[in-house]
């Protein structure tokens, strides 16, 4: 009889890293299902729903939501329990994929081994959640070698496997002789960040006006509200980009992106470009947050290196005004562009190179047996 492993994706950036991994999965062998998004099911797997129906954006919008994740939860629970898998193995999303792995195990149907990647950031904020951890997940596959301390501490099995992302990195020098005349914006794969951050972006193409050429990186789910969004711009050249080789192309000749708070921010990283990262929440969401929060920044480069290398717009801090200003530093003095990529490439050498997707696919592999 065939293995089975049941994957649970969420966000855009877990189903692209748990393909990576599934690519060394033989699936004629294995049986593999799952709430997967468009790269896993490019590789022929399916289940109950896709990802993208259980992506939220903030707290508010969780509780508002919350009678249709509970249903979520329970039709996750319910195909699991019928398809019967050896691992069920989850990327990203912890609360939902916690409520999920709680449900099962406390109504003990089946018997499986639960393995989770990308560990919530308890270094952050609610480090006690630790505990629950502890007692939902067999094995946690640790991106950054700094957060192993945090779960030792809790004694969860973890392993350090460095980023997918990063696999065959190698750093290139930042060439100042090109002249770059695009800015890139990356909005986000949520509607909501859509709608906080498109005003700012409109605001910062209209005070540069045609001096630049403007390139967007969205997603097919949220290129239909950008566009609707530039509508409003008159003589100036922009482009919508869902192409993700063409995104590439873009991000490298641009001056510099402006890119909202995530896994994107690690992307520009492997490209070698300049870039600005912004995060900005409702008023709410935000009050709600900030007592928790343990950390000083919101890119992973900058909570790693424990200072400020790539430049961080926050809440009050993330308008159009103060980040044109940073734009008008860059565009004075090119060396700085220079001096952020040499930044950040010095730590992106700590996670690098580890052959990650493998090691996780082979551990899997072997804990089928």
């Amino acid at each position: 009889m065939k293995k089975k492993i049941f994957v649970i994706t969420g966000e855009l950036s877990g189903d692209i890293l748990a393909s990576k991994i599934i690519d060394y999965i033989d699936s004629k062998k294995i049986d593999i299902k799952g709430i997967v998004g468009s790269n896993l099911k490019n590789k022929g797997i399916s289940g109950p729903f896709e990802s993208k129906d259980i992506t939220f954006f903030g707290i508010t919008d969780v509780v508002k939501n919350i009678f249709y994740i509970k249903k979520k939860i329970d039709q996750t629970v319910n195909y699991i329990e019928i398809f019967k898998p050896d691992i069920v193995f989850s990327v990203d999303s912890p609360d939902f994929v916690f409520q999920v792995i709680k449900k099962i195990k406390d109504r003990n149907k089946i018997q499986a081994k639960f393995f989770h990647f990308v560990a919530p950031s308890i270094w952050a904020w609610r480090e006690s959640r630790g505990h629950n951890i502890k007692k939902l997940i067999d094995k946690i596959y640790l991106l950054f070698k700094f957060e192993k301390k945090y779960f030792d501490k809790y004694l969860i099995n973890n392993v350090y496997v460095g980023h997918p992302f990063f696999e065959n990195f190698k750093n290139s020098n930042y060439d100042l002789s090109v002249e770059k005349k695009i800015i890139s914006f990356c909005p986000g794969s949520r509607k909501k960040e859509i709608h906080i951050f498109m005003p700012i972006f409109l605001d910062i193409i209209k005070n540069y006006n045609n001096r630049f050429q403007y390139h967007f990186a969205v997603t097919k789910d949220t290129v239909d509200i950008v566009k609707k969004y530039l509508e409003k711009l008159k003589d100036v050249t922009f482009f919508v980009n869902i192409d993700e080789k063409l995104k590439v192309e873009y991000f490298k000749n641009s001056l510099v992106t402006i890119s909202k708070s995530g896994t994107i921010s690690l992307d520009l990283c492997r490209l070698q470009v300049p870039f600005i990262t912004i995060y900005k929440l409702s008023w709410l969401n935000y009050i709600i947050i900030k007592p928790f929060v343990k950390v000083r920044y919101v890119n992973i480069i900058n909570i790693i290196a424990n200072k400020q290398i790539v430049p961080e717009f926050i809440q009050n801090n993330c308008n159009s005004k103060k980040i044109i200003s940073k734009i008008d530093e860059f565009f004075e003095n090119k060396n700085k562009l220079k001096e952020l990529v040499d930044g950040y490439s010095d730590i992106l050498k700590e996670l690098s190179n580890k052959n990650t997707s493998r090691k996780i696919a082979d551990d899997i592999i072997q804990n089928l047996n």
